[in-house]
């Protein structure tokens, strides 16, 4: 779910990373859009752009099981 908020997110833990593949997923009924991003070392980052310009982002590891989550960014 999206808060408006009014900071900026920065997100040194991807900077030199390889990016292996990258979406962008819209969702008409809310107007949010996913940005997800996989890396070539396994990790992974996805953010939300809310209405409103919110950002909600992670990184994390996914695989089998609930993904482990290294930094959440934005207000969760």
């Amino acid at each position: 779910m999206c808060h408006m908020n009014d900071r900026e997110i920065v997100i040194p833990e991807v900077e030199g990373k390889t990016i292996r593949s990258m979406r962008l997923i819209l969702t008409g009924s809310t107007g949010e859009t996913e940005v997800s991003i996989d890396f070539a070392d396994g990790t992974s980052f996805s953010g939300t752009a809310c209405p409103h310009t919110e950002l909600q982002a992670e990184l994390y590891v996914g695989g089998v099981g609930a993904p482990q989550i290294i930094k959440r960014y934005g207000d969760f």
